[in-house]
């Protein structure tokens, strides 16, 4: 194809609407360790900003702020002032400030707030004076008030509120008198509501409901009779006007109950496993106008399941394992008009599956480590039309972030040019690895270096081209080209990699290099292409024309 003259001045001032592919690390906190606080490797988005705890090795796990750039990733304060850890968790934004759960030598583990300035940080109330702490977690928020619990003095673990000065928070209610604890958790609203699982003197862990009053919190029902714990797992599903859940009334096991807040409103939709076994519905999804779960019947192990919320409109949704092992389906996530999940069978292991409802729509995705060996994905998450999730290719790699195109069926690893063995993973603990998508930017934390674990980014943008700006950095010739690309550095390039990028912002090759590298484009529709050089650091990203 030949381009005029006029086309091509045309063409070079468009711009490409390029997903940055690779991952960049947004800041080296802590420059001889792990930055990342590991357990708590979730940010929260406050006044277009998120804030997440991070250790820079002098300040200790304290509370940080980033905009997304590394000039505008700083700590907030130091809760416990110097090297001590105040290990900021629990974040949730309420009345126009943040608030979370933090500890210092004086006070122990209290309720916080921050306006996300240092001078606008500060202790919310000392509930429990001294250095025990209340423990203050499992926050919630339910008609203007922030809903927790915590212990003081006088009282074990029980639920308390907010409405964020000191005089306003308050014990609600003793759920278990005394000094014994009431372990209130698990809050959800619902229909006016607050639910949530406690435990008091006559009954183990059963449902209770809220209206913000102490009169109005109560057991909904003793679902499983005397001390005997109901209801312990705190995994809820709204759907069609009621919640779901699962349950253990001390006759049929852990089986698929529902609510509509009332005590005879309260009851079993059914045994899948009939008697005292259990079926274990858990982790239930909505997709398709129902509800998706694993669960477990007297013929098959765990498998796939769903349900209208009556017992006549519940099934299995497909045997994927054939047997009583069971394929185990977990990390539900819609995408792209489907429902993605892991799942394991006997000829592939544990894979990347997905579901349109029915048992012919059910398939294997991709068989990301061939063979019997599983590449265990989990984490699933969708971010700029693509799914992310952490996997295994090869033993040798190990734990690392893969992107899946629905539109294309590919699959890829993202990882920068050098990375490290198991750079997702710190003993399989999932709140590590969690990509989380926040301003619009996929913050996942990564140890691909030596030097510990901090937060890389994916972010989706729009990068505009000009003709002149990286001429400086490197050139690409011929240009235009037929068969092969030749991307030429002035001074060189280390443990780089080139991505080429069409039109539509798609990646359509990469190649690691050091120095110069040689591209094959004979394959390439014709047309205008962009060469993204990616480093540890940096990125340059410069046009060609493929004739």
């Amino acid at each position: 194809m030949k381009i005029s003259t006029c086309s091509f001045l045309v063409l070079t001032c468009l711009w490409f609407s390029a997903d940055a592919q690779i991952p960049r690390l947004l800041k080296d906190i802590n420059v001889l360790s792990s930055g990342v606080d590991l357990y708590d490797g979730v940010l929260t988005e406050y006044n277009g900003k998120a804030y997440f705890s991070a250790n820079d090795g002098i300040s200790g796990t304290e509370l940080w702020v980033t905009d997304g750039s590394e000039a505008g990733t700083h700590v907030v304060t130091d809760v416990w002032t110097g090297s001590g850890s105040g290990f900021p968790r629990g974040r949730i934004v309420f009345n126009g400030l943040i608030y979370f759960s933090a500890y210092d030598p004086i006070h122990g583990q209290e309720l916080w707030a921050s306006d996300g300035t240092g001078a606008g940080t500060y202790l919310v109330k000392d509930i429990y004076p001294g250095t025990n702490g209340s423990g203050a977690n499992n926050f919630a928020l339910y008609n203007n008030r922030l809903y927790f619990s915590a212990s003081d003095a006088t009282h074990g673990n029980e639920l308390w509120c907010s409405d964020g000065t000191d005089t306003g928070t308050v014990l609600l209610k003793d759920l278990n008198p005394g000094s014994a604890f009431g372990f209130c958790s698990g809050f959800i609203v619902h229909n006016g509501k607050m639910y949530f699982t406690a435990k008091d003197a006559l009954h183990g862990y059963e449902l209770w409901i809220c209206d913000g009053t102490e009169a109005g919190t109560q057991m909904v029902k003793d679902i499983f009779p005397g001390l005997g714990d109901g209801y312990s797992y705190a995994q809820w599903c709204e759907f069609n006007n009621k919640l779901f859940f699962s349950a253990n009334d001390g006759v049929h096991g852990f089986e698929l109950w529902e609510t509509d807040g009332t005590e005879t409103g309260t009851e079993l939709v059914i045994d899948l496993y009939p008697g005292p076994g259990s079926g274990y519905p858990s982790r239930i999804s909505v997709y398709n106008n129902a509800m998706y779960f694993p669960a477990s019947d007297s013929s098959n192990g765990n498998e796939l399941w769903m349900s209208d919320g009556t017992a006549g409109g519940t099934s299995l949704v497909k045997d994927i394992r054939p047997g009583t092992s069971g394929s185990f389906p977990s990390g539900m996530t819609t995408y792209n008009g489907k429902l993605f999940f892991r799942a394991s069978d006997d000829v592939f292991g544990a894979e990347l599956w997905s579901t349109d409802g029915t048992g012919a729509g059910t398939h294997l995705v991709k068989d990301i480590m061939h063979g019997l060996a599983p590449s265990f994905p989990r984490n699933l998450v969708t971010y700029a039309g693509q799914l992310y999730f952490i996997a295994v290719q090869s033993q040798a790699e190990g734990y690392q972030l893969f992107r899946y195109n629905d539109s294309t069926g590919i699959s890829e690893q993202v990882t920068p040019p050098t990375f490290l063995a198991n750079a997702c993973t710190d003993n399989d603990m999932d709140q590590y690895s969690l990509p989380c998508v926040v301003l619009n930017i996929l913050f996942y934390p990564a140890t691909y270096d030596s030097l510990g674990t901090e937060f890389y980014k994916i972010q989706s943008s729009t990068i505009g081209i000009d003709e002149a700006d990286n001429n400086h950095v490197f050139s690409i010739f011929p240009d235009p080209a037929t068969s092969a690309i030749i991307v030429s550095f002035n001074g060189g390039m280390r443990n780089a990699e080139a991505i080429v990028i069409d039109m539509e912002g798609k990646e359509v090759m990469r190649k690691k290099f050091d120095d110069n590298v040689k591209l094959d484009v004979h394959h390439l529709s014709a047309g205008m292409y962009a060469v993204e050089v990616i480093t540890s650091t940096e990125s340059f990203l410069k046009k060609f024309v493929k004739n």
